[in-house]
């Protein structure tokens, strides 16, 4: 498994909400959707938008990963259901990439993201 490199400035990230949940995960399945269109424009920072996905009847807890209305995959099966109970809750749910991984023959192998959110 891979290792996530933050920066302490990472955790001082004013976002206007005081976020009580910080959760560091990776993205599943980005040669399934659209992450060939549009990994050249992402960058460290860059806001993701996260939305649960009913439809699926063997992983009721999926999140789906979208970059500029581009689907480019879903949260990892092991951190899918804290943030799915989370979005079910109703609390604000904030996404950043952390990390896009590539090699010289496969431009992105992994994409890591921290996933803050306001928990009562």
């Amino acid at each position: 498994m891979r290792e996530l490199q933050l920066d302490k400035k990472d955790y001082l990230i004013n976002s206007g909400l005081e976020h009580n949940l910080g959760v560091l995960t990776s993205v599943d399945r980005l040669t399934s959707y659209d992450m060939i269109y549009v990994y050249h424009m992402m960058k460290i920072g860059d806001k993701l938008s996260l939305r649960r996905d009913y439809s699926n009847p063997f992983e009721k807890d999926t999140v789906e990963v979208f970059f500029k209305g581009f689907k480019i995959g879903t949260i990892s099966r092991k951190s899918a259901p804290i943030i799915s109970r989370l979005i079910d809750k109703g609390c604000p749910v904030m996404a950043t990439i952390k990390g896009v991984m590539g090699e010289k023959y496969k431009p992105f192998s992994g994409l890591d993201v921290e996933i803050k959110a306001l928990v009562d």
